[in-house]
């Protein structure tokens, strides 16, 4: 008998990931376990129900992959490059959320449940670090001084927004390119954060 195959939790996350997101939260986890070449049993060793893995699977990580690019800045780049990249990443990761977040509001769990799980919930922590990378930016003179966190609301939501109607119209609610509808909330941007003296 050949040896047991044996697989990482990762591995099992991501596969986890993938047929949640395809298939919803019923999907079995039979079908999980027969993609990755194991028993179900092997997934509740691991796992200890399929609420617990769906949780691990699905819900936001602990980090956004879009925090080290704002904890590193600002830098020497312009204004308006710098806020370009800081929404497209956003855009980016509001998309992945938006389908991870209707899979969970599907299985039924409490919201509550799902961000007891962070010693800091992922919104807070969002607007925590932007509101850092805005001060920063005031600092050195590139924005004036604004509401740090109202601000950084205001961007997280101009990508949360459209990212979630999107999922569930199936197109963008303004009919903009994600391009066009990024390049505007930058421009809008640039109006309220710009120095006076720049921006009369």
């Amino acid at each position: 008998m050949g040896r047991p195959r044996t697989i990482s939790d990762e591995q099992i996350l991501q596969t986890a990931r993938k047929c949640f997101l395809k298939h919803g939260p019923s999907v079995p986890t039979d079908v999980i376990a027969d993609q990755l070449g194991v028993s179900p049993q092997a997934l509740f060793k691991r796992f200890h129900s399929k609420q617990d893995l769906l949780l691990a699977a699905i819900a936001p990580p602990n980090q956004a992959p879009w925090l080290p690019l704002v904890e590193a800045g600002p830098d020497d780049r312009s204004l308006d490059a710098q806020l370009t990249e800081i929404l497209e990443e956003l855009a980016e990761f509001f998309v992945d959320i938006c389908h991870r977040m209707s899979v969970l509001k599907w299985s039924g769990i409490d919201p509550r449940k799902i961000f007891a799980r962070y010693e800091e919930a992922p919104p807070l922590l969002d607007i925590r670090v932007l509101s850092g990378w805005l001060q920063r930016a005031a600092d050195r003179g590139l924005i004036r001084g604004v509401d740090f966190k109202a601000t950084a609301m205001l961007m997280l939501t101009s990508m949360h927004g459209p990212a979630m109607l999107t999922d569930m119209l199936g197109k963008h609610p303004t009919g903009h390119t994600d391009g066009e509808y990024v390049s505007y909330m930058v421009d809008v941007l640039l109006q309220g954060l710009l120095p006076r003296n720049e921006n009369s």
